[in-house]
């Protein structure tokens, strides 16, 4: 099965521990983690004049306010390191 940047299939478990499947099974976690990072670090996010937000009530909400709750959102994936 492929994912967007997903390569291969996760081996499944066999029946016995097997260091061969253990390693096979990090390998594959390890290469869909670094593509997967990558994809979402192609190009740099820049957010300015926010406030910091991190409550959206969906049924009365302004556009300013969903610009806020967008802007802490990719502030705190940049700080986490899962975007650029």
């Amino acid at each position: 099965m492929t994912t967007g940047n997903r390569r291969g299939r996760l081996p499944s478990a066999p029946a016995d521990y097997n260091a061969r499947w253990a390693n096979t099974l990090i390998n594959q976690l390890e290469l869909n983690l670094s593509n997967t990072n990558l994809a979402a670090s192609i190009q740099n996010y820049t957010v300015a004049n926010v406030t910091e937000d991190r409550a959206l009530d969906a049924d009365a909400t302004t556009l300013a306010e969903i610009a806020d709750v967008l802007g802490t959102l990719i502030t705190d994936l940049k700080n986490r390191g899962v975007i650029g």
